[in-house]
Parts: structure tokens; C-alpha cells; sequence
């Protein structure tokens, strides 16, 4: 439970702030914790990043699996990919912390590789569902849509009157179908 309530503090700090910025005490007091009690579970900051990078990955994954398991036919299993990809815009800070993620990669390249295999174990199941439903070729399109999807968070974020959630929303759809292929099949979307 505390180690939740550390990774739940940690995400909205890391969201507001930023990896760089975050402190480890400022951390621990959200979660109404000791700095020691977050050192108990976690080494450093930088292992309470990884731990809640890899940690929301594998939510995100077992909902997009979950929808996925749930659709009987291929055309459902497209719909619930679209409506999971589509449902992300609701997840402010998951955006800020994959940007984050990326930025992070890119100032401590010696992390690299750790992040590498968190996405490499989250991209195999995303690849993995990509490639069942739209062949060996659209790995680049689920590359392509997490990015975009975090980029266009963000610019929701910074521009609300501009980009309204239902603006957002019909954006997501519209590139989810367009990468994949889908704007002649999607109809309705």
C-alpha cells in the first residue's frame, strides 16, 4: 500500500514538475510519507521513475488487453483498440510522464537501456495485438500513435479553448484510423 501511494504521489509530482525538478522530500510528503519511508522502497529517484514508468505501462497494457480479450470479432477488436487509444485523452499526466520518459531517455542515456526494456515488454504486447489485427507493418503506426497521442495531451493542456476533450477525442480517432489505414472502413469514428 505504501509503495502505491509513493507511485501515485510520484506521478503527480513527476507530471507537474518534471523529472528533473521533482524532489525525492516533496515526493514523500504527497504520498504523507518520511523521505526514509520512500528510500525503503526505492533506491533512488531515478528507480521511483522507472518504477512508475514500467508500473503505469503494465495498467495501460492489461486495459488495452482486457478491452482487446473482450471483443468477439476482429472489427471489435479494432473498435476497442480505437475507443482504448482514444480513452488515453483522459490520462493528463500518463502523457506528461511518457514525455517525460523520452526527455529522460535523452538527457541520461546511461538509462537508456532500462527504459529500452520497459517499452520493449509493453511494445512486444502492443506489437503483438498491432500485428494480430493489421499485420507485421504496424509497428511503426503504434510508435507513431504514442507519440502522438502525448503531444496532442500536452497541446490540450496548454490550449484548452483550442482543443477541447471533444475535439481532442475526434483528433485521436481520426489519426488512429488514418495510420492504420482505416478511414474508408471506420465509418462512424
Amino acid at each position: 500500500m505504501t509503495r502505491n501511494l509513493l507511485l501515485s504521489a510520484a506521478e503527480q509530482v513527476f507530471a507537474r514538475v518534471g523529472y528533473e525538478k521533482a524532489q525525492v522530500e516533496e515526493i514523500a510528503e504527497a504520498a504523507g510519507f518520511s523521505k526514509g519511508a520512500l528510500y525503503a522502497h526505492f533506491k533512488s529517484k531515478e528507480e521511483l521513475f522507472l518504477a512508475l514508468y514500467e508500473t503505469k505501462t503494465a495498467i495501460s497494457l492489461a486495459k488495452l488487453r482486457h478491452a482487446l480479450d473482450s471483443a468477439p470479432t476482429r472489427d471489435g477488436k479494432i473498435d476497442a483498440f480505437r475507443s482504448f487509444y482514444v480513452s488515453l485523452s483522459k490520462e493528463k499526466d500518463w502523457a506528461l510522464i511518457i514525455l517525460e520518459a523520452k526527455l529522460f531517455i535523452r538527457r541520461h542515456p546511461e538509462v537508456r537501456e532500462r527504459l529500452r526494456q520497459i517499452d520493449e515488454h509493453a511494445g512486444d504486447s502492443i506489437e503483438g495485438a498491432f500485428t494480430q489485427l493489421f499485420g507485421n507493418s504496424a509497428r511503426a503506426a503504434g510508435e507513431a500513435l504514442g507519440g502522438i497521442f502525448s503531444a496532442l495531451v500536452l497541446e490540450a493542456d496548454l490550449e484548452p479553448n483550442v482543443l477541447s476533450e471533444r475535439k481532442m477525442k475526434g483528433m485521436l480517432g481520426t489519426i488512429f484510423d488514418a495510420l492504420l489505414g482505416l478511414r474508408d472502413q471506420a465509418g462512424g469514428h
